[in-house]
C-alpha cells in the first residue's frame, strides 16, 4: 500500500491549523487559555502544594542563616535549583533534592514528597500548607514572630501527620 499525500491535502491541513507558532504542550493548543479551555485532566492541582513546599524551604533556609548558594552546597545541589523551589510553584524538584532538604531541616520526608508534588497529598495536607504559605513573609531579614509562629504550627504538623 503506497500512501500518497497531495499538495492539496497539505494546503487543507494548513487552513485548519490556522495561523499558530510552533510550540508543545499547552501553549501547542492555546498560549492565552480562558478558564473553560482548561480540562479537568490538564489542571496543575499541587501548584498551590508546592508553593508552600517553597515557602517551607526558604523559611527554614532563612531559620538557619543560610544563604541558597550555602544551602545548595550543603545538599549537592545547583543553588538555581533552590532558587526555583523556593519560587516557581510549577516546578517540580527530584526526590532526591527534597529528600536532602528533609534531611538539612530535620523535617519528614514522605511530608515534604507530598508538599514538592512528587507523591499524592494526604487530605488536610494543602489546607495546613496553604494556611502556612498565606502567613509566610518573603523578607530576606531574620524571621518575624508571626513567621517564627507559622513555621513551628505548619512544622508540628507535618511531624504529626508523618507519625
Amino acid at each position: 500500500m503506497k500512501l500518497e499525500i497531495t499538495r492539496e491535502w497539505f494546503e487543507r491541513r494548513a487552513k485548519q491549523e490556522g495561523d499558530l507558532e510552533i510550540s508543545a504542550g499547552r501553549l501547542a493548543r492555546d498560549p492565552t487559555p480562558d478558564e473553560t479551555d482548561i480540562e479537568p485532566a490538564v489542571v496543575d492541582t499541587a501548584d498551590p502544594m508546592r508553593m508552600a513546599f517553597g515557602s517551607l524551604v526558604e523559611t527554614m533556609r532563612r531559620r538557619r542563616g543560610l544563604t541558597i548558594e550555602k544551602l545548595a552546597e550543603r545538599i549537592d545541589l545547583d543553588a538555581g535549583d533552590i532558587m526555583r523551589i523556593e519560587r516557581d510553584a510549577h516546578f517540580r524538584p527530584e526526590p532526591r533534592a527534597v529528600y536532602r532538604l528533609a534531611e538539612t531541616f530535620d523535617l519528614p520526608h514522605k511530608a515534604l514528597q507530598q508538599l514538592s508534588g512528587n507523591t499524592v497529598a494526604r487530605p488536610g495536607l494543602q489546607e495546613q500548607a496553604l494556611r502556612f504559605a498565606a502567613r509566610s513573609g518573603e523578607s530576606p531579614q531574620k524571621l518575624s514572630r508571626d513567621e517564627q509562629q507559622a513555621l513551628e504550627e505548619f512544622v508540628a504538623y507535618l511531624q504529626k501527620q508523618q507519625g
